[in-house]
């Protein structure tokens, strides 16, 4: 086997199939960029001996890896590319990761930068690096496509994808934690809603350091993680489309969302990850509100929207102000009205809106399909420099 050849794991069990679609795309990229890669399924093909294995997200079960990488001298070494927050690790899976083989054949690339400094503090020693979000040529619309009359004869005014709880799941969640606990979650997820600039550590440190409770504890800080961001996250997202009413308005996702659905504010159902492109293209304007679970970071939601020629739209976050300089409109995830008032300022000038929308997508064709992250990926710990 050639030890230059990338070995892209493909198989996983993924919501909206986001997983298995990013290797396909990851793979292409490679392809696209002139390395020797291919996709396979560690559950039904032979295992590599040499090259680099790159996998999406968290190794669950390490015995099912490639035998090659518990070796001492092994020439086969790993990329993970985690598209998360530090807190969805396994912790246990990293654990053994460590007693293995120190890391020492283990790389992370992530599009996080929020509370990065974590995975240092938990697993010293860990190489990692930031990492822009990729997304495939073949979700760029043509670059003709995005005329006065295609503007006009779009669907939607406004298109919105993505994910929330239901009122019974967080309820449930809440449910399982003592009374104690589960009004400081409340109080924490209160903080975040407010204000879309605190982050969960910060709101943990403010109540429970003024509840007098220790914080700084990597297991303790992670059990409500969860709970936390999937309650802001619903409350901060239903206020934002409730905001659009008047506008016609596409809701992309699970029937979650079906209550919230009403009037001018359609369920046009759930989307499945490769599709995203093509929901977003259904409206003048997109909707490409960022992960809750990040305040400054975000993922590839806004890539997909200005790939599509719709005029973007996002929650006002320091690395989109970075890393898309005047290529998209921007709100208040605490103030759900700006959300509309970025949305309508788009739509009153669709002239203007055009030629925004195809500047963004000529944007991210020049820096953000995954051909553009190979580098960042193969890249050896000293070299490993954030690609914007």
């Amino acid at each position: 086997m050639n030890e230059s050849t990338v070995w892209i794991q493909g198989r996983y069990e993924s919501a909206y199939g986001l997983l298995g679609v990013m290797a396909g795309e990851l793979c292409e990229g490679f392809r696209e960029a002139g390395h020797d890669a291919r996709l396979i399924d560690l559950a039904t093909d032979p295992h590599p001996e040499a090259g680099v294995f790159v996998f999406f997200n968290a190794p669950m079960d390490l015995d099912a890896f490639p035998a090659a990488l518990w070796r001492p001298d092994g020439r086969l070494r790993a990329v993970q590319v985690f598209v998360d927050h530090p807190f969805a690790l396994p912790d246990a899976a990293l654990d053994e990761w460590k007693r293995r083989t120190g890391l020492s054949n283990f790389r992370m690339c992530l599009p996080c930068a929020d509370d990065v400094h974590l995975l240092r503090m938990r697993w010293p020693g860990l190489s990692h690096a930031w990492m822009g979000h990729g997304i495939p040529r073949g979700s760029l619309c043509g670059v003709g496509t995005v005329t006065r009359n295609a503007w006009d004869a779009r669907e939607f005014d406004v298109v919105v994808t993505g994910s929330i709880a239901t009122e019974a799941e967080i309820r449930d969640a809440f449910a399982r934690m003592t009374p104690a606990m589960g009004d400081m979650a409340k109080q924490v997820v209160a903080l975040m809603v407010a204000d879309a600039g605190v982050g969960y550590l910060q709101a943990l440190d403010l109540v429970m350091g003024s509840n007098s409770v220790i914080t700084g504890e990597w297991r303790t800080a992670k059990m409500f993680w969860r709970v936390c961001v999937a309650m802001a996250n619903r409350i901060r997202r239903v206020r934002a489309v409730g905001a659009l009413q008047g506008l016609r308005v596409g809701v992309f996702g699970s029937e979650a969302w079906g209550p919230v659905c009403t009037g001018t504010i359609a369920h046009a159902g759930r989307v499945g990850y490769a599709d995203i492109p093509a929901a977003f293209a259904r409206g003048r304007v997109a909707l490409a509100w960022g992960p809750t679970q990040f305040v400054h970071s975000y993922s590839e939601r806004i890539m997909l929207a200005m790939a599509s020629g719709s005029a973007a739209v996002s929650d006002d976050r320091l690395l989109v102000r970075r890393d898309f300089p005047g290529l998209c409109a921007l709100y208040d995830a605490g103030e759900p009205a700006t959300a509309r008032a970025a949305c309508e300022g788009l739509l009153a000038d669709p002239e203007a809106a055009i030629e925004r929308a195809m500047r963004a997508r000529k944007w991210v064709e020049d820096r953000c399909l995954w051909a553009a992250r190979v580098g960042q990926i193969l890249a050896t710990p000293g070299t490993m420099r954030a690609v914007a």
